[in-house]
């Protein structure tokens, strides 16, 4: 699967009617596209805080493109286009609300990877509603530099240890990937927690009062890692399915 992170700079005081636009047009149509956006809202450390940031998943570059508007596939089909007509309609002005966008292109380990999307076709069960803890949760995103032949190791640790107990604790693993236009070196992941304080509790095991074999496996994984980077996302909005 791929992600598209985009960064859009959108004045402070249009971004509750971007959000808006989204939450009620835009991210539901897309729905209808087979595509889920699962994390929308603002760095609130460790980048830039002048940007909203959008999170969707695609099934693959091709699926990316037919949802270009204007030209995309999806918006070329008379059945697709009945289909969406009332969303479209509610966010026919959102561009508008945008002075500059850039974005990242993220190639995900689907099988790590929570995730999914497909190349929907008028007429088929619509892509489900992404969960999320709602505004003001947070999502980590961390991308990390690992040793030469560790990789293997790391998302071994990763996937058998780390993020299940973290999930057992109230936690949401999201995905693993690599910035396709990044180093081949580094990987980043994407974990969701319900609130500020609680990812602050879990960053450490020591903090998060983690039992030994899941202590030993943070240090194990934090020993394959030679340098890294993280920023924390602000979630801004209560779209999505709400996860207790």
């Amino acid at each position: 699967m791929i992600m598209v992170q985009r960064e859009s700079r959108v004045a402070p005081s249009d971004r509750a009617a971007f959000e808006e636009q989204s939450r009620e047009g835009m991210w539901p149509a897309f729905l209808h596209f087979g595509v889920p956006m699962i994390a929308y809202g603002t760095w609130g450390f460790g980048g830039p805080d002048d940007v909203v940031v959008t999170h969707h998943v695609y099934e693959s570059l091709e699926h990316w493109t037919a949802t270009r508007q204007g030209t995309g596939a999806y918006y070329t089909d008379p059945a697709m286009l009945e289909e969406t007509k009332d969303l479209r309609a509610k966010y026919v002005d959102r561009d508008r609300l945008v002075q500059s966008s850039a974005a990242r292109l993220i190639e995900l380990d689907d099988s790590l990877s929570r995730p999914r999307a497909f190349s929907r076709r008028a007429g088929q069960q619509l892509a489900e509603l992404p969960p999320t803890f709602g505004a003001g949760s947070v999502i980590s995103e961390r991308t990390l530099s690992i040793a030469a032949g560790k990789k293997a190791e790391f998302r071994r640790l990763t996937a058998e240890i780390v993020w299940p107990w973290l999930e057992e604790q109230g936690g949401r693993a999201i995905g693993l990937g690599n910035d396709l236009m990044g180093s081949s070196d580094e990987v980043t992941t994407w974990f969701a927690f319900s609130s500020l304080q609680e990812w602050y509790r879990f960053a450490r095991p020591q903090s998060a009062h983690a039992p030994l074999h899941v202590a030993e496996a943070y240090t194990a994984r934090a020993n394959l890692v030679e340098a890294q980077r993280g920023r924390l996302l602000i979630i801004g909005t209560d779209w999505g399915a709400k996860a207790s």
